[in-house]
Parts: C-alpha cells; sequence; structure tokens
C-alpha cells in the first residue's frame, strides 16, 4: 500500500503520524516532537486490521497464525459503571428540539425528501401512495424532534449518525467508532414495511412511543436498551439517559467483538496445531503401513525369484537328461530335431534365471519415481497397493 493510504488509515483511527519535515529535520540530526498514541476511542476497535484477505491466502495466514504468539486476551479494566460516568461527562445536557428549523442534516435531509413526495402528491391527478408525505402528523413531527436532539447530541460527541430507510422511518443508525448501534423509535409493537404507510396526517403526538436499542448478543444486566412514555415522564426527559446508554451499547458491542475475535484466533489455533499434529500422525502412520507393505513384497519377491532359479535349473537338468536317454535310446530323435528343441529350453531357462538376467538386483516398482529413478526414503503419502510380479508356476504343484 501507498503511504498516503496508511496516512489516511491511521488518521481514520486516531493514530499519530509524522510532522512534515520529519525525515528531514531527522537526517539533519535535529530532533522533532513524538506525540504519544492517544487512548482509545469509544467504541473503537483494540486491534487495527488493514485490508481484507483473500480465499487464496487463506492458507498463508493459518499457517501464519500457528507460528505466531496469540496476543493475551484483551482487557477492560473500567466497569460499567465508570464507563457511564465518563460518557455521562462527554455527553453533557442534552437540549429538546422544539422545532425542526435547523435540524440535524440527517434530518434535514428526511424533511427535504418529504417535501418532495407531498409536491409530488399535491400536483398528481391520481396520487400514488409512495408519495403519501410521512412526516405531517404531529406524531411523526414529535419523532423527528427526538431523533434530531439524540443525532446532535451524538454529533457533539463524536459519533456519526445515519439517514434511516427511505420508507421506514422508525428505524435508525449511528455510528460509535467503529461499531454499528441500531435503534427503533415509534409505538410499541408497531409493524412498518418498507412499502406499506402506517401513517395518517391526524395521529396526534400523545400517542406513546418507544425507543429500544437492538443488542444482538446477551445483553449485559447493567445496560438499559429500552425506554417507554410514562405519564410523569416522557421521552423527552430521557435523552441524557438514552444517548448514553446508545454510546455505552457500541462501546460494550466492541468490547464483545474483541473479546469474540481473540477466543476465536486461540481457538482456531489450537485446531490447526491439532489438526497439522494429526496430519503429520497420520502420514507417518501410512509411511510405516508403506515400508511394511514394501518389506512384504521384497520377501515375495526374493521367494519367486528363488523358485524361478530353481526351475531354471530344474529345465536345464532335464534338458541334460532327454539328450542323454536320447543318445541310449533305440529310436532317437534326428540331432537337428534334439538340438533345436534344446536350444529353445535352454533359452526359455536363462529367460526366467534371476541370476542370469540380473533381475534380483532390480527393485520393486513401488521404489522407483515415475522418470525411473529411485525413490529416496522420506515420508509419503501412502501409494496404490503393491502390484507383485507374477510367479511363473506351470503346474500347480510346483509352488512353495
Amino acid at each position: 500500500m501507498s503511504d498516503v493510504a496508511l496516512a489516511k488509515s491511521c488518521k481514520r483511527n486516531g493514530i499519530p503520524v509524522p510532522q512534515r519535515g520529519y525525515w528531514a529535520k531527522l537526517k539533519a540530526g535535529k530532533t522533532s516532537p513524538r506525540f504519544p498514541l492517544p487512548p482509545r476511542g469509544l467504541g473503537a476497535v483494540e486491534t487495527i486490521r488493514i485490508g481484507s484477505s483473500n480465499w487464496n491466502e487463506r492458507e498463508d495466514e493459518e499457517q501464519a497464525l500457528m507460528m505466531e504468539d496469540v496476543p493475551p486476551p484483551p482487557d477492560f479494566p473500567e466497569p460499567f459503571s465508570g464507563l457511564i460516568t465518563r460518557i455521562t461527562t462527554l455527553v453533557g445536557h442534552i437540549a429538546q428540539s422544539r422545532n425542526l428549523k435547523s435540524p440535524h442534516h440527517a434530518v434535514a435531509k428526511l424533511l427535504s425528501e418529504d417535501a418532495e413526495r407531498h409536491e409530488r402528491w399535491k400536483q398528481s391527478p391520481y396520487p400514488l401512495t409512495s408519495d403519501q408525505p410521512l412526516f405531517v402528523s404531529p406524531y411523526e413531527q414529535r419523532r423527528l424532534k427526538l431523533v434530531d436532539a439524540i443525532f446532535k447530541a451524538m454529533a457533539r460527541a463524536g459519533m456519526t449518525p445515519a439517514v434511516p430507510r427511505e420508507k421506514n422511518p422508525g428505524e435508525f443508525t449511528i455510528r460509535i467508532g467503529d461499531s454499528t448501534v441500531r435503534f427503533t423509535l415509534g409505538k410499541p409493537g408497531e409493524q412498518r414495511s418498507n412499502w406499506a404507510i402506517a401513517t395518517e396526517a391526524r395521529r396526534p403526538a400523545s400517542e406513546p412511543m418507544r425507543l429500544k436499542i437492538d443488542w444482538e448478543r446477551e445483553e449485559p444486566k447493567e445496560l438499559v436498551s429500552e425506554w417507554s412514555d410514562c405519564p410523569d415522564a416522557p421521552l423527552e426527559s430521557m435523552l441524557q439517559e438514552i444517548v448514553v446508554n446508545l454510546i455505552a451499547v457500541g462501546e460494550m458491542r466492541m468490547r464483545a467483538v474483541e473479546r469474540h475475535w481473540y477466543e476465536y484466533r486461540a481457538e482456531r489455533k489450537d485446531k490447526l496445531i491439532k489438526a497439522e499434529q494429526e496430519r503429520r500422525e497420520e502420514v507417518a502412520r501410512r509411511e510405516r503401513e508403506h515400508q511394511r507393505r514394501l518389506a512384504n513384497a521384497r520377501i515375495e519377491k526374493l521367494h519367486q525369484e528363488a523358485m524361478s532359479l530353481r526351475l531354471a535349473d530344474d529345465i536345464r537338468r532335464y534338458v541334460a537328461a532327454v539328450n542323454e536317454r536320447n543318445a541310449s535310446s533305440s529310436n532317437p530323435v534326428s540331432p537337428a530335431e534334439i538340438d533345436d528343441w534344446s536350444c529353445w529350453a535352454l533359452a526359455q531357462a536363462e529367460r526366467i534365471d534371476p541370476v542370469g538376467t540380473g533381475a534380483f538386483l532390480l527393485p520393486l516398482p513401488e521404489e522407483m519415481e515415475e522418470n525411473g529413478e529411485p525413490r529416496p526414503n522420506v515420508c509419503t503419502p501412502p501409494s496404490d497397493p503393491v502390484k507383485l510380479p507374477p510367479a511363473w508356476r506351470p503346474n500347480r504343484w510346483y509352488t512353495r
């Protein structure tokens, strides 16, 4: 990656970088200030990872994971009560939004889109349901005021509120550091889809609302994630508590992700090491089995060569006996015929004689490489079952 990309990543994560002229001063022997690493921000990750891995790099990453030492588990010594106190000091007082004359830019975008939708609704001779304005009722106006107050407080604390879905103004998203927190604001039990309009122009603001934070994991006991209107305490009076707990959810979610990432890496490393050990044991077992089959094949080859040598000697003695008896026979075979037969029979004996042909020195096919070179004595995966050379046994009685 380029130095510019690295600098952008450092800036995005709050890591100080050398100032302009730092390397020139260092080369000239001058000192330049070095800024310490600031504390980790709320909701920010503990370990920064740059870039993403491809599938073809997965094996290299797993090999590196087996070799490296997994860092100690993430430690967050700050208790939840101390976290709430720190966030409360950061947030401070939150004022209610009396009107929407100068709203947060996310809320302003919603109002702008709703104004365009309202204009199309008025000018169309056949108005569509999709062009019906969403934020004209007192109920919707109150909802936007609550969201506007929350978004402004979040922006002052350094968080990034996001525009809700176009057709579902009851769901909202806030980026807290590297964590994403979602919450819903509306009538308890109200179901609002992206294509249906569940609002009325005269819907009163007195209808109760509920704000609920989505928590995907097991919710901490100390965390408050749901608020509802009460006769003596509307949601407007709970804005500070809501904002504080929204930020706390982002921080707690990041801590849970960091712990999960550590547990995953530690567990994955143990599994990889165990799998590698099992693989090596399996390769060693297969090699031992291969050597055992190879030793049996060598013994079988020795037996076959001994039988072939004995048979070759028997053929030679048989040829000598035939010649001797033919010479003393009363009706002998002609010398030409007996010589032709003797040459043929002795040639067969020479063909199967392992000593004369040097077959007893030849290695087994399993001991040879594809290029004809002897196979080195290394730990290799098992080969096919040993294929023994065929034994020459012309008669069933002539066996071991």
